[in-house]
């Protein structure tokens, strides 16, 4: 399980905020630079010099794009090459990494290691969202170098996955500023996603692992497939939440990249609304919507809609079983666009067996996402007969217990907070219930967190 040191994460909080105050007010931004520069150093070595080359290019091409726009597809492929050369030299199962491997600072040199990169994706698609919106006139190029390189290396965002556009983040970089409300409603996140991460997603990991590694098989191999489609959404929110706190101290609020109870849709189209928000964006609007203008009769949208799901699968792992997973989402969406559910009678009922339906297929989803060999997959559940083993409930039972009751908590939070943002959702409370929240979830916390570590799936891709 790959961790980041909580303590790397509070020196990095602490430097910046130091390092804030000896900045004037239009210059904050670049106490920010200095500490995502050295802190990102820490997590990957020499090749921090490549990615500061890199944004170079990047920089220097956004004058070129503005001024000679025939270019950009050219610029924009040549930026893909060290995100395609790391997919395809990255040949090991994500998962079987993911369970053996932490973090490294330093890895021996050989030509492809130096484009294996944690946060090269999300380097790599700012990089092209950037020089695409010049391209669009949405933005001018920012003159200033060190901006640029900020936004494509800014250490919060970098490791939490959601991306943003240069205009929306670089506007927040030059009004930075700490206060007792920034702080408050930072650490509130911060707090959340811990709770999220120590209690639920780590203990959910743990049990699915221990549930694999028995002779489980028939209808209930699905059950492994389940955790790990309830334990992405904690994993991957609540990293999300973690560094939108840290961010939110220095009052640059970070978007969203997850539905906040997206683990309950009742249809693939409403689950792709809620999941992995910005990626999906950044696929709809620089991929599909730029291809999709030239299929003026519409003939080929279904295609299109697959091939975007093909691509997606194959950004997290250049593998036939990601490929076949990228296809199996694609055909499904499409399957739902042309058999209308929501036009079907009874809605309450429509909408309890949409849960059931949804949840059944991603479990089985989840299982390819993890496997590295379908055909065991699929005898796994329908040609073995069904089995599972009962002393594992006894061994398991405390476990399962609290991630029950503590994925209770959560959900009973989010179904109150509706639409708001944690921080705020918490804001608006009474003070008493306030720190009654706040004391329930350090104690949980404490008592029930497995590691002192944050773990994040999110950093193999």
């Amino acid at each position: 399980m790959v961790e980041f040191n909580l303590l790397l994460i509070l020196l990095y909080i602490i430097c910046s905020a130091v390092l804030i105050s000896f900045f004037s007010k239009q210059d904050k931004w670049k106490a920010l630079l200095i500490t995502s520069l050295v802190f990102y150093y820490l997590l990957v070595g020499y090749k921090i010099v490549f990615l500061v080359l890199l944004s170079y290019v990047i920089y220097e091409l956004s004058f070129i794009t503005h001024r000679n726009l025939s270019k950009t597809r050219t610029i924009v492929l040549i930026i893909l090459i060290p995100l395609v050369i790391f997919k395809i030299t990255n040949t090991n199962s994500h998962f079987a990494e993911y369970n053996a491997k932490s973090i490294q600072l330093l890895e021996w040199f050989k030509w492809s290691s130096l484009f294996q990169i944690m946060g090269l994706s999300y380097f790599t698609f700012n990089g092209i969202s950037y020089l695409m919106d010049i391209k669009r006139k949405y933005i001018e190029p920012e003159k200033n170098f060190f901006l640029v390189l900020l936004y494509l290396t800014y250490f919060p965002a970098i490791f939490s996955g959601p991306l943003h556009r240069a205009k929306y983040l670089i506007q927040q970089f030059k009004s930075i500023s700490v206060s007792d409300t920034s702080i408050s409603k930072g650490m509130r996140l911060i707090l959340w996603g811990l709770f999220k991460n120590m209690v639920i997603a780590q203990r959910i990991f743990s049990l699915m692992n221990h549930l694999l590694i028995t002779e489980i098989s028939g209808f209930y191999y699905l059950i492994p497939g389940g955790l790990f489609f309830f334990y992405l959404y904690c994993n991957f929110s609540s990293f999300i939440d973690f560094f939108q706190g840290i961010s939110q101290i220095f009052n640059i609020t970070l978007k969203d990249n997850f539905g906040y109870r997206v683990y309950f849709s009742s249809s693939r189209q409403e689950f792709w609304k809620g999941w992995h928000i910005t990626l999906n964006e950044w696929f709809r609007d620089y991929f599909f919507f730029v291809i999709a203008k030239y299929d003026k009769k519409r003939k080929y949208t279904d295609l299109l809609l697959l091939i975007t799901f093909i691509l997606i699968a194959l950004w997290h792992e250049f593998t036939l079983t990601l490929l076949i997973w990228g296809i199996m989402n694609g055909l499904w969406i499409i399957f739902e666009k042309k058999v209308d559910f929501k036009k079907m009678p009874y809605p309450r009922f429509r909408k309890a067996t949409g849960y059931l339906y949804h949840l059944l297929f991603s479990c089985i989803l989840a299982l390819i996402f993890i496997s590295p060999n379908l055909t065991g997959v699929f005898e796994k559940i329908f040609s073995n007969a069904p089995y599972f083993p009962e002393q594992f409930i006894q061994k398991q039972l405390t476990n399962t217990l609290i991630i029950i009751s503590s994925f209770a908590i959560m959900d009973y939070h989010y179904k109150k907070a509706k639409n708001k943002r944690f921080d705020d959702y918490l804001q608006d409370k009474p003070i008493l219930n306030r720190w009654f929240i706040y004391i329930k979830m350090v104690l949980m916390i404490l008592v029930f967190g497995i590691s002192a570590g944050i773990d994040n799936y999110y950093t193999l891709f």
